[in-house]
């Protein structure tokens, strides 16, 4: 598997999973899949819309977004550096399958923070997305 994919995956796998921290009305920890999706909404609101309210929210979600699609990339790419080096080529995949199912499976404990999409408490990346 090349660098690349395994930057991607990682990547994807960490935006879809890890919970980060994240600042609006109120705060929370949620995926940054969320905040992504939250950011296409906000922003297409904030283009039919355009109101002060609708351009702060959308200008929030966006540039948590924006950073942590950066950070979660840098993060990824040291992953699949890490992945490279220290693992024979034929277990990358290996190594991925089981850093997958160890992200979803503490993805399924409360672990999450969703107030937007779940309440006040805390949540699984099912409730998050709920």
């Amino acid at each position: 598997m090349s660098r690349r994919v395994m930057t991607w995956t990682l990547w994807l796998l960490f935006a879809a999973t890890l919970p980060l921290p994240y600042y609006m009305i109120d705060r929370g920890r949620v995926p940054a899949a969320q905040l992504f999706l939250l950011a296409a909404v906000t922003t297409r609101l904030m283009l039919s819309e355009p109101s002060f309210t609708t351009r702060f929210v959308a200008a929030l979600f966006l540039v948590q977004s924006l950073f942590y699609g950066v950070l979660l990339y840098a993060l990824a790419r040291i992953g699949a550096r890490l992945i490279g080096r220290h693992t024979p080529a034929r277990l990358h995949a290996i190594v991925l399958a089981a850093l997958a199912i160890l992200l979803v499976a503490i993805g399924l404990f409360e672990v999450y923070r969703a107030p937007l999409s779940h309440g006040p408490g805390p949540t699984n990346l099912v409730g998050v997305f709920r």
